[in-house]
C-alpha cells in the first residue's frame, strides 16, 4: 500500500524524535495543520512543502518517492554532506548519512590542541580514529586512542576529548538513534 505525503511527514517528524511544536517552530507552520496534514486531512501548498523539506533538510522529492522504486542504496556525496559546525571552528563536523537514516555517523576533523564535550546520548557508540591521536575522558575513565583504534561503549556518559597530534585528527563516529522517539 502506497504511503500518502502525511504519513511521510509524520513518519520523518517520528524519527528525528520530534513534537509538532518542535516542527512548527522551525517550519512556521502551525501544531494544528501539521497534525491535520499528517492525517491526510488538509492539503499543502508547494511554499510551505518546501519550508518542511528545508527544516528536515531533506529534497523535496524525498516526500513523493515511493517504497516500490527507491534504489537499495542511497550516496551521500562529499560536496553533499551537511556541515554541523561553524565554518571557522577548530573541530568540523559533517554528517554522512541521509537524514532519514536510523542511524547517525559523522566524519569530525580537528586540529590540533582541539576538543569536544558533552554528552553521548542514548544508545551505542562508536568511535575509529583514522588519523592522530586522542586523549578521550568518558565517565570516570581514560582512554587513549592512536590510529587506527575504536573506542565503543552503550550507555548516556558525559565525555571529552582533545586531539593530543601535531596533526589534524579525524574520526569517525557511528551511533544508533533509536531511542530519540523517548525524550
Amino acid at each position: 500500500m502506497a504511503t500518502s505525503l502525511g504519513q511521510k511527514i509524520g513518519r520523518l517528524r517520528q524519527e528525528r524524535g520530534l513534537t509538532l511544536q518542535e516542527v512548527s517552530d522551525g517550519s512556521g507552520l502551525t501544531p494544528s495543520f501539521l497534525s491535520r496534514l499528517e492525517r491526510d486531512k488538509v492539503n499543502i501548498s508547494v511554499a510551505n512543502l518546501r519550508k518542511l523539506a528545508l527544516f528536515f533538510n531533506v529534497q523535496m522529492t524525498h516526500f513523493f518517492e515511493g517504497e516500490d522504486n527507491q534504489q537499495a542504496g542511497q550516496v551521500v556525496q562529499r560536496t553533499e554532506r551537511v556541515k554541523l559546525s561553524l565554518d571557522d571552528a577548530s573541530v568540523q563536523v559533517y554528517s554522512l548519512l541521509p537524514p532519514n537514516s536510523d542511524m547517525e555517523a559523522r566524519l569530525i576533523e580537528a586540529q590540533p590542541g582541539s576538543g569536544q564535550q558533552g554528552f553521548s546520548g542514548r544508545g551505542s557508540q562508536m568511535l575509529y580514529l583514522l588519523h592522530g591521536q586522542l586523549h578521550y575522558h568518558l565517565g570516570e575513565e581514560d582512554y587513549v586512542l592512536n590510529e587506527g583504534d575504536t573506542l565503543f561503549y552503550r550507555d548516556d556518559l558525559a565525555y571529552q576529548w582533545i586531539n593530543t597530534s601535531p596533526h589534524p585528527a579525524i574520526v569517525l563516529t557511528v551511533s544508533t538513534i533509536s531511542d530519540r522517539d523517548e525524550r
